[in-house]
């Protein structure tokens, strides 16, 4: 987890303004901003579309029919506005003028305040209030003002990238847990971390390759159509990022198991570049040189473009590469 990602002066201590009641306060939402959390991502508040709520019913007089729109309209879109769109604010204004804003707000967009006819949408108003809470609670305090400034400049500072963050935060734990089980030989859970890790990320290379490595060792998947189909998804892997070590020893692998030695050959050569470290790979690479009495190195595209591709660093990852992650808990 990245060392900024954690923050003590999270979550906002939402208190409510003199003068507005409210039996729900304060409001449940998804994780805010710069929290780290280890349980599944949370469900967001607004209700599912409804084609029953989207459009005000007929017997409506105009008044009602338009607040109607009004509140569907802004349920659909708060999740996509950062803080300061939320309370119609500037981003120079001050914390007296967002405390105002959210009073005048939130005598609009109380739930408590609608209307029997508007009753049908009231839990969609009940998320705007929500949201316009979380804003006031933000951009009220000094310390969690500051910390959402810097958020805000990562491009991080509406509810919708939050969620994205958390579940991408959720997925990369959920593979970690894929590979130590893995490495227990607990294919089980290993398999099934993995289709959590891929539901919330579903753009890294390595979630895909392990999925389908997973696959291939089913007994029930150890015929040649099988391996072909696993063949196919390592191909999806490496075509997100020719970069994805396990995807070409792996596809390696089950080249080998159909017979097609030679091409499974220089996966091997490809992961062996990528990770010279890779004893499987090396070990495998032996084996066919001392069968085929040779020791020359297979020419592939992908090990000319691996071995043109930026350096590696410290860490292991390659330089002038970044992540999700690394853009969005850089340190500050």
């Amino acid at each position: 987890m990245p060392p900024s990602v954690a923050s003590s002066s999270w979550p906002p201590k939402s208190s409510i303004p003199p003068g507005v009641a409210s039996s729900g306060w304060p409001p449940k939402s998804p994780i805010p901003p710069g929290v780290a959390s280890t349980s599944r991502p949370p469900k967001p508040l607004m209700p599912p579309g409804d084609a029953s709520v989207s459009r005000p019913p007929p017997r409506l007089g105009p008044e009602l029919s338009e607040r109607w729109t009004a509140i569907v309209d802004r349920a659909r879109t708060i999740d996509r506005a950062d803080y300061f769109a939320m309370l119609d604010l500037a981003r120079d204004s001050t914390m007296e003028e967002a405390r105002s804003s959210f009073l005048s707000l939130a005598m609009k967009w109380h739930p408590d305040r609608l209307p029997p006819e508007l009753f049908p949408v009231r839990e969609m108003c009940s998320h705007v209030f929500a949201r316009l809470g979380e804003a006031h609670a933000a951009l009220t305090d000094p310390e969690r003002r500051a910390g959402y400034m810097k958020l805000l400049a990562d491009g991080s500072g509406s509810p919708e990238m939050q969620e994205i963050i958390v579940k991408v935060v959720a997925a990369t734990e959920d593979f970690k847990k894929a590979e130590v089980c893995f490495k227990r030989n607990d294919f089980v859970q290993a398999e099934e971390h993995c289709r959590r890790a891929l539901a919330g990320d579903a753009t890294q290379a390595d979630y895909h390759a392990m999925l389908a490595w997973l696959l291939s060792l089913k007994p029930e998947n150890q015929a040649h159509e099988k391996a072909v189909a696993s063949i196919r998804m390592l191909d999806k892997a490496i075509g997100m990022s020719d970069q994805c070590e396990r995807a070409f020893f792996w596809r390696g692998m089950l080249y080998k198991r159909i017979g097609k030695i030679e091409t499974a050959y220089r996966d091997f050569a490809v992961a062996v570049d990528l990770n010279p470290d890779n004893i499987d790979a090396v070990r495998e690479m032996r084996l066919h040189n001392m069968r085929s009495g040779t020791r020359s190195r297979p020419s592939h595209p992908a090990v000319a473009q691996t071995r043109s591709s930026p350096p590696r660093g410290p860490s292991g990852k390659q330089e002038g590469t970044s992540s999700l992650l690394d853009r969005f808990f850089k340190k500050k």
